[in-house]
C-alpha cells in the first residue's frame, strides 16, 4: 500500500473516532443534565415561563325594579406565602406576630402551628404555602397589613384574585334571577335570568401575557398580544325586590300553615306584562323547610280547575251573542248531574238548586258549567276547542327564563278524547295549564281582552348607556269581544261580591278574580285527598294596575279550597302593594297617624320614610336631618317626628323591627357579614347594639313575623 492511500485510511479514522468521541461526549452530557442538574434546570425553566392567560370580564349585575341589586359580580382573593422570598432577619423577627395575627382572623391553626409550617417550607425552599381562599376585599386589605406582609419588598405576599357571583339578598328571587354553571362544558346549566342573559351579562375575557417569577407566581408583562377584557351588561329587571320578599313571606307562611307540598305567586303588571313578583317554594325534606329548587310558577303544568271556567264563559259568550247571565237554571237540589257515564257533583246547592248563570259563576257551580257546555258544543265539540284556541292560551308564552311548561288543552281529533271530554274540560280537568298561562289570560281580562306576553327585563345597560329597551309584547290584540270581556269583568267581580272569595271583599279597594278547587290526579285516578287550591284575580277592579296569581299545591290542613287557602295571600300582597306603590290618594281613608311600619324599628332609611308618609298622608314634624338613617316615634299631637342617628365605625347599631332588606344592607355598608334565620321583621341580634365589632365579623339576625 503506498503512503498517499495509507495516510488517507489513517484520516478516515481519525475522524471517525473523533465524531464518535463527540457524539459520546453529547450523550454523556444529557444523561448528567436529566438526572444531576434536572432540578436546577426544571427550577430555571419555571422561573422564565412565559404564557398567555385568560383574564376573566366582570359579569354583569342584574338590578331589581327598584335599583336595588339582585346579583353582582365581587372580587375574592386565595392568598399564598412564599418564606423563602423574606430575608432571614425579617422572618426570624416577624414570624411570630403573622402567624398570631393569621390565628386570630383565619382562626384554622394556633400561632405556634402556623410558625412551624412557615418554618417547615422555608426549610424546604416551598414557595407557594396556601394559607386562605376566597377572601372578600375587606379581608384581602385586612391581612395585606399583617406582619411580614407590608413590607415593600421581599414580603413573600402572593394573591390570586378571582370573581364569583353573589346575592346581596340571599334566596330572595333565587329562580328567577337563576345561576349559569359551566361544570360541564359541552352542557352547561342555565337557570333563570343569570342563564337566559348569560351572553349578555358575560362580557368578552380578555388576554394576559404573564411570566414565573421567583415564588412559582406569575406577573403582567406588556405586550402586543395583550386584549383588555371587557365586562358584561347590567340587567335591569322588573322584579320589584321589596314586595318579592312580602310575597315569599306571605307564600312561605300559608304553605307551613297548610302543611302543603309547594307553591307558587306571580305578579304582573296589567297593561305592560312585566313580572314584579314571582315566588316558587317547595318543601325539603332532607332540609326541612321550603325552599325556591324549583320555579313552580312557570314550569309545573296543573290542571287549574274552576279557575278554567272564565275561560269556558269566554267560549260560552263568542258562541252566542244572545247569551244571558241572568238565566235561570233547573239544576236540581241534589248538587249532581250525570254526563254519560260518570257523575259530576258540586261542593254545595246553588241557589236552591234554580240559579242564574251568573250565580254559577259566583260560586263555582261545576254541574252548571258543564250543563251549559254540552248544551252550547255538544252537537259540535271542536267548537268549543276552536273557540279557546282563538285566544291563544293554548301556545307557549315562549318566555325569557327557559323550562316553560307547555300547555294541553286537547282537541276533539286527540286519541284521549271522550264522551266526557267536553263537560270535564269545562270545569278545568283533562287539561293542563302553567300558573303563568292563566295568569297571562286572566291579565287579558283586566286589560280589557289584550293579551300581552309576561317579560322580565326591561333594560340592558352598559354603565350609564342604555343598550335595549324592552317595550311590551303583545299576543292577542284581542281574546274576545268588548261584550264578552265587560261581562267577565262583572262576573269577576262578582265572585269577591257576592261568591266564593267573599274573604276579599273587606280589602279597601274592589277586588276581581276566581277561586279554583281541583283535585289532583294520582297515578291516572282522582281522590279527595290530594288537591290544588288557587286563585287569580287582579286589583283595583275599576281601574286594574295588578294581575296576581297564588297557587298552593297539595294543602293537607283543615282546608283545601281555594277561597280559603290561595286567597289571603292574594289579599296581604295586593294590600301592601296597594298602600306602597299605588299612591292612594283618598282623603276619607284612614292611615295610621303614628306611622306604625317605621316607629316599630329603632332605624330607619330616612327617604324611604319621607315617600311613606307623603303617600299615606302622615303629618311629619318639620326637623333639619343631617344622616341618611333615622328614629321614627309618634309625635305628641299626632303624626311622626324624626331623630337623626349617627351611626359609629364597628359599633353595632340597634337592628330590632327592621325589615331583613334594609338591615342586610346597613350591616354591609358597614363592613360585617350577616346571617340570618326565619321571616319578617329582625327579631333579635347575635350581637348587641353598642357593642364594638371588628369588621369581617358575622352578626346573625332572628326574624319574626311581628308586623
Amino acid at each position: 500500500m503506498d503512503n498517499t492511500k495509507f495516510n488517507d485510511v489513517w484520516r478516515a479514522l481519525l475522524v471517525y473516532v473523533l465524531v464518535l468521541a463527540f457524539a459520546v461526549a453529547v450523550v454523556m452530557r444529557i444523561v448528567f443534565l436529566q438526572v444531576a442538574e434536572r432540578e436546577e434546570l426544571m427550577e430555571k425553566a419555571r422561573e422564565m415561563d412565559i404564557r398567555m392567560v385568560k383574564v376573566p370580564a366582570a359579569r354583569g349585575n342584574i338590578f331589581s325594579k327598584n335599583g336595588t341589586l339582585l346579583a353582582t359580580t365581587i372580587p375574592v382573593y386565595d392568598i399564598y406565602f412564599d418564606p423563602v422570598a423574606v430575608s432571614d432577619d425579617v422572618f426570624e423577627k416577624e414570624i411570630g406576630a403573622l402567624s398570631d395575627s393569621l390565628s386570630q382572623m383565619l382562626k384554622g391553626a394556633t400561632k405556634a402551628q402556623y410558625v412551624s409550617k412557615f418554618t417547615e417550607a422555608r426549610k424546604k425552599n416551598k414557595r407557594y404555602v396556601r394559607i386562605a381562599r376566597r377572601l372578600k376585599m375587606d379581608d384581602y386589605d385586612r391581612i395585606k397589613k399583617f406582619p411580614i406582609f407590608k413590607e415593600k419588598l421581599g414580603n413573600g405576599f402572593i394573591a390570586e384574585k378571582q370573581l364569583i357571583r353573589e346575592r346581596p339578598y340571599g334566596d330572595i328571587a333565587m329562580r328567577v334571577i337563576g345561576y349559569v354553571n359551566f361544570n360541564d362544558t359541552l352542557n352547561p346549566v342555565k337557570v333563570g335570568l343569570e342563564g337566559a342573559y348569560d351572553t349578555c351579562l358575560r362580557g368578552h375575557d380578555g388576554m394576559q401575557v404573564r411570566r414565573r417569577v421567583n415564588g412559582g407566581r406569575f406577573i403582567d408583562m406588556p405586550s402586543s398580544s395583550n386584549v383588555t377584557p371587557h365586562n358584561g351588561n347590567d340587567i335591569y329587571t322588573s322584579i320589584d325586590a321589596k314586595m318579592q320578599d312580602v310575597a315569599e313571606e306571605a307564600l312561605r307562611r300559608c304553605l307551613a300553615e297548610n302543611n302543603a307540598q309547594q307553591g307558587c305567586v306571580i305578579m304582573m303588571d296589567v297593561h305592560s306584562g312585566f313580572i314584579e313578583v314571582m315566588a316558587s317554594l317547595r318543601y325539603n325534606e332532607k332540609k326541612k323547610k321550603y325552599e325556591e329548587s324549583y320555579n313552580f310558577a312557570i314550569a309545573e303544568n296543573v290542571e287549574p280547575g274552576s279557575t278554567f271556567k272564565a275561560i269556558t264563559m269566554t267560549a260560552l259568550l263568542e258562541n252566542d251573542p244572545n247569551f244571558n247571565i241572568n238565566r235561570v237554571l233547573n239544576l236540581g237540589t241534589s248538587g249532581k248531574m250525570r254526563f254519560h257515564n260518570r257523575v259530576m257533583t258540586d261542593s254545595h246547592v246553588v241557589g236552591g238548586g234554580t240559579p242564574t248563570i251568573k250565580q254559577c259563576f259566583w260560586e263555582s257551580s261545576n254541574i252548571a258549567f258543564g250543563y251549559l257546555t254540552t248544551e252550547a258544543f255538544g252537537n259540535n265539540p271542536q267548537r268549543f276547542i276552536d273557540l279557546i284556541y282563538k285566544t291563544k292560551i293554548n301556545e307557549p308564552l315562549n318566555l325569557d327564563i327557559k323550562g316553560e311548561g307547555k300547555p294541553y288543552i286537547k282537541s276533539t281529533d286527540s286519541r284521549l278524547w271522550s264522551k266526557v271530554s267536553l263537560p270535564w274540560m269545562s270545569i278545568g280537568y283533562e287539561l293542563t295549564v302553567t300558573p303563568i298561562t292563566l295568569l297571562t289570560y286572566y291579565n287579558a281580562i283586566a286589560n280589557n281582552g289584550k293579551m300581552v306576553k309576561p317579560q322580565f327585563v326591561k333594560e340592558i345597560r352598559r354603565g350609564n348607556e342604555v343598550v335595549r329597551t324592552f317595550d311590551t309584547i303583545v299576543i292577542n290584540e284581542k281574546i274576545a269581544s268588548d261584550r264578552t270581556i265587560k261581562t267577565l269583568q262583572e262576573l269577576l267581580r262578582g265572585v269577591v261580591e257576592n261568591g266564593t272569595a267573599k274573604a276579599l271583599n273587606k280589602c279597601e279597594f274592589q277586588v276581581a278574580g276566581k277561586t279554583g278547587t281541583a283535585q289532583i290526579s294520582q297515578h291516572g285516578a282522582y281522590n279527595k285527598r290530594n288537591y290544588t287550591a288557587s286563585f287569580v284575580g287582579y286589583f283595583p277592579a275599576d281601574d286594574p294596575k295588578y294581575t296576581c296569581i297564588v297557587v298552593v299545591s297539595n294543602p293537607m290542613g283543615r282546608s283545601y279550597y281555594g277561597a280559603s287557602v290561595s286567597a289571603p295571600v292574594f289579599k296581604e300582597i295586593s294590600e301592601k302593594v296597594y298602600a306602597t306603590e299605588l299612591g292612594v290618594t283618598d282623603e276619607k281613608r284612614v292611615y295610621p297617624a303614628n306611622c306604625e311600619r317605621y316607629t316599630k324599628a329603632h332605624l330607619a332609611w330616612y327617604d324611604d320614610v319621607v315617600s311613606y308618609c307623603e303617600m299615606a298622608g302622615i303629618r311629619m314634624v318639620d326637623n333639619e336631618f343631617g344622616t341618611k338613617w333615622v328614629d321614627v316615634s309618634a309625635s305628641t299631637n299626632g303624626g311622626v317626628t324624626f331623630q337623626n342617628v349617627e351611626l359609629e365605625e364597628e359599633v353595632v347599631p340597634d337592628l330590632e323591627g327592621m325589615n331583613v332588606m334594609d338591615a342586610v344592607y346597613l350591616i354591609e355598608s358597614m363592613g360585617w357579614k350577616v346571617e340570618f334565620g326565619g321571616r319578617g321583621l329582625v327579631d333579635s341580634q347575635s350581637v348587641k347594639a353598642g357593642t364594638k365589632l371588628e369588621k369581617g365579623k358575622t352578626i346573625v339576625l332572628k326574624l319574626k313575623d311581628n308586623r
